[in-house]
């Protein structure tokens, strides 16, 4: 496996909307973990309905800026498998929370209702809307890999797997500082980060995880339809790079070490 570098930038979204199967392609460090205290701690990838609540968080050091870091999701196309950068959001333009915490999400974020509950960002964290609308449309129709890096010199559309074989052979960043794949039930397309998420036995997302999140054991699957595991822009603590964390896979249950809401 490769190892990917990855970088973050200014206020900008770009995304290709672009269809996505699961292959280990791309090492993050020792351990699996990248080696940098920047994270990726929390995602929202689909729900119940109109997917307008989606959103990334990152962790780190409080009031970290985030200038030369990117966030990329790399998927496949219409006719190409695996490998292509489907999405790139600039970060520069922003920094961590008081409590380490930055959540990227939609404009129409925070207008779903589920058991009369709706998404709001911890006050502690910082954040920032990203596009216009329902804008970072993540893809859960196959597996995706979620990358953070730093000094991203790439395109949307950029084939970075040529040869679809789960090696990224074109690193277009400086370094790579952390990584998450959501796998999809029969999904073939290859993913890049030993980090995977998924797949989970749910009929009504074909077996991809719609929101996961990341602490001290590991990343746990949350809920298609509730937003009790949701804890955008806060949450429970998250372990150092290095540090030895089980993937714990818990779908549509209670997570006693997960803060409801």
């Amino acid at each position: 496996m490769k190892v990917k570098t990855v970088h973050c930038t200014a206020a900008a979204i770009s995304w290709a909307a672009i269809a996505g199967a699961a292959s280990a392609g791309l090492a993050t460090g020792s351990g699996g973990r990248a080696a940098t205290s920047l994270r990726i701690s929390e995602l929202r990838v689909d729900q119940q309905g109109a997917d307008n609540d989606e959103y990334f968080e990152l962790l780190g050091a409080p009031g970290m800026s985030l200038a030369g870091c990117w966030f990329l999701a790399i998927g496949d196309s219409g006719t190409d498998p695996g490998g292509i950068v489907e999405m790139a959001v600039d970060l520069s333009s922003w920094s961590l929370g008081s409590n380490g915490r930055f959540v990227g999400h939609e404009a129409s974020f925070g207008s779903t209702a589920f058991n009369g509950q709706m998404l709001s960002i911890d006050p502690a964290g910082n954040h920032a809307t990203i596009g216009t609308g329902d804008s970072l449309n993540f893809e859960n129709s196959d597996s995706v890999t979620y990358l953070l890096v730093r000094s991203f010199a790439g395109n949307i559309g950029m084939d970075l797997d040529p040869g679809n074989d789960g090696t990224l052979d074109t690193l277009p960043w400086n370094e790579l500082l952390d990584s998450v794949a959501f796998v999809r039930s029969n999904s073939t397309d290859p993913i890049y980060s030993a980090a995977t998420v998924g797949p989970i036995k749910l009929t009504s997302t074909g077996g991809m995880p719609p929101h996961a999140w990341l602490d001290d054991a590991g990343w746990h699957i949350g809920e298609y339809g509730s937003w009790v595991h949701d804890t955008p822009g806060g949450g429970p603590a998250v372990p150092t790079p290095g540090a030895a964390a089980t993937l714990v896979i818990s779908a549509c249950a209670a997570m006693s070490r997960r803060r409801k809401r």
